[in-house]
């Protein structure tokens, strides 16, 4: 089913702020650790962040938008308005995009938090909750509750 490998697309956009385990070797997918250039303590305003496939550097797989992003310590990012859009075959159209009005990623626990509401939304798909964590070493993301999803189109995916 077509949206379930959009979800999973989403929590794949999330784990780009991941390295590999050690000793586990990663051949496919997005690149390390993400590195937003600022001090501890600079905003950065109308923040727009590419990434790049691992294996095809000239291929863009994700984009970070951020009203602003601050460094609040050596290990914290604090965003406001984060937009994660998330590309498959074209850099033009994202196929999906992650939505978050107030996220804190931390390095330490590779763990990325919305402090409210948290929203992934594809072609046929919206998923919306009131917080979302996710986990970049264990690759798993949680929506908090109340979460609504809605899908569209469900009869054309039945009749070919």
């Amino acid at each position: 089913m077509r949206s379930s490998r959009f979800v999973c697309l989403a929590v794949f956009a999330l784990s780009a702020h991941a390295a590999p385990a050690a000793g586990e070797q990663k051949e496919e997918g997005i690149s390390g650790k993400i590195e937003i250039p600022v001090s501890i303590g600079q905003v950065l305003k109308g923040m727009r962040l590419p990434h790049y496939d691992k294996n095809k550097p000239d291929k863009l797989s994700l984009r970070f938008n951020a009203d602003s992003a601050e460094r609040t310590s050596e290990n914290e990012f604090s965003f406001k308005g984060l937009r994660i859009e998330v590309f498959e075959d074209s850099p033009e159209q994202p196929v999906m995009e992650v939505v978050l009005n107030d996220a804190v990623f931390d390095r330490t626990t590779n763990k990325l938090r919305s402090a409210d509401r948290a929203k992934i939304r594809g072609e046929q798909f919206e998923i919306v909750g009131r917080q979302l964590e996710f986990d970049a070493k264990s690759r798993n993301s949680r929506l908090a509750g109340p979460v609504f999803m809605t899908i569209s189109d469900l009869e054309q995916r039945k009749n070919p």
